[in-house]
This record gives structure tokens, sequence and C-alpha cells, in this order.
């Protein structure tokens, strides 16, 4: 065996290594159903009646949504897909769980244009 790898043996080697790291990044980034990740959104300040209090506790749950369903540090389409049913799903059961009126119709109005786009 040579004392030096060749170019090509070298850079197969890294390749191989640059492509284990990234499907290892990507194992680390999957949840498991079962451990579900929480944020605590605090609204006690907002007065909900007002659509400017909706608007404010809508993008709060939207920032946390944000945060417990990291988007994917790669470009696997099915990582994204999960990432972004994740949002749409934290955000939905939050305005569920808050049920007012004015939070609701913010929401379903946001919904809207994305629903006619499919």
């Amino acid at each position: 065996m040579p004392r030096f790898m060749n170019m090509k043996t070298a850079l197969q080697c890294t390749l191989l290594a640059m492509l284990l790291s990234s499907v290892s990044a990507v194992a680390a980034t999957i949840v498991p159903d079962d451990d579900v990740p929480a944020r605590r959104v605090n609204f006690a300040d907002l007065n909900l009646t007002r659509s400017e209090g909706a608007s404010v506790l809508y993008a709060r749950i939207s920032a946390a949504a944000r945060e417990v369903c990291l988007p994917a540090t790669t470009w696997v389409p099915q990582l994204l897909f999960r990432a972004y049913r994740c949002r749409e799903e934290a955000i939905a059961r939050a305005v569920a769980d808050v049920n007012a009126p004015v939070l609701t119709s913010y929401y379903l109005a946001k919904l809207k244009p994305t629903m006619e786009q499919r």
C-alpha cells in the first residue's frame, strides 16, 4: 500500500465523509412523535376581542411554532415538508386551544390565501 493516497482516492474519501456527516445531521433533526416539543405562549397582556390583540397573538404563536418545528438545515424535501406541516398543525392547535373568535377569524383569513393557491 502506498504511503500517500492518490488524488482520486482522497477525493472519494472526502466525498464519502461529507455524505455521511450530512446524513447524521439529518437523522439528528428528526423528533419522534411521542416526544412532541411544546412552547408556552403568554397572551394575558392582550385583548383578544380586538383584531390588534389577535394579530399580536398570532405572531407569537407563529414564532413559537417556528421554534418548536425547527426547519431542517438540509434541503431534503421530506424534512422540509415535515417541518412545514409541523408548523401548520402547531398553529392550528394553538388557535383552537385559545378558542377566541377574533383570533380564529384572523387565522382563517391568513389561511385562506394559502388554500386558494392549492
